[in-house]
């Protein structure tokens, strides 16, 4: 979206309709743009994490059942 907003500002330069209100706006909403980008990697991070969490849990899910017993006494200690 940034390039986006980059590209309008080109074009209404060399339109020569450059408003100083369109750039503050352009610019404000480039910023949001940046801000919400990066909100987005973190969202993904952590979703990549949690995920890593519940294939470990679901592994764990599937030990043996003589394995079972050991894993909840761990579990209660922790």
């Amino acid at each position: 979206m940034a390039r986006g907003l980059d590209q309008l500002l080109e074009s209404l330069a060399h339109a020569d309709q450059l408003d100083p209100l369109d750039v503050e706006g352009i610019l404000a909403l480039r910023s949001i743009s940046e801000r919400c980008a990066g909100r987005i990697v973190d969202a993904a991070r952590i979703l990549e994490a949690q995920n890593e969490i519940l294939y470990a849990e679901e592994r764990a899910d599937d030990t043996p059942p003589e394995n079972q017993e050991m894993r909840t006494r761990t579990k209660a200690t922790i």
